[in-house]
């Protein structure tokens, strides 16, 4: 006789993992506390081809930010562990490819042991961006991934509570 079947626990919601980091304005950010929002939306990247995906994404945050004064939005470009010369030269060329300085504190370069970090928020691999939605504590609220569509468009903005 076959053991009963059990029910698999359900799922607990990924949790960003904590992170020190400096934007480009180089102010140290602890993510996710320290972020400014009380739900901040990140925008990651692996690849510097993935920025048009991430431009996409744009003008939603933005007017999200402009709707709710909760909510703050991030490009956060993430990198594997480099050497310091190669982190200093990769946020130079941020700062430089970024022509709008008030941008800078919006821009999280992540340098990160990639393989943990994709394990610890359930990405599956780098082939296109990855959206989240956070809480101050890092609980992932709402995930998305690639450009943006008018359905995850309208499930962003229902997720930050705006309709």
């Amino acid at each position: 006789m076959a053991p009963p079947l059990r029910a698999a626990p359900p799922q607990k919601p990924a949790v960003f993992p904590s992170i020190t980091a400096y934007n480009l304005d180089k102010d140290k950010v602890v993510l996710p506390g320290g972020l400014a929002g009380q739900v901040n939306l990140l925008l990651l990247s692996f690849e510097p081809e993935q920025q048009k995906d991430v431009d996409s994404w744009m003008s939603t945050a933005q007017a999200l930010q402009h709707l709710n004064f909760q909510f703050r939005y991030y490009e956060t470009p993430v990198s594997g562990k480099e050497n310091i010369l190669f982190r200093w030269w990769e946020t130079s060329s941020m700062r430089s490819d970024q022509t709008d300085p008030l941008s800078w504190q919006w821009t999280v370069p992540l340098f990160v042991d990639k393989k943990s970090f994709l394990h610890d928020l359930d990405i599956p691999d780098e082939k296109q961006i990855v959206v989240l939605l956070l809480d101050r504590q890092g609980h992932v609220l709402w995930r998305a991934s690639g450009a943006l569509t008018p359905d995850k468009r309208a499930s962003l903005m229902a997720s930050a509570g705006v309709h």
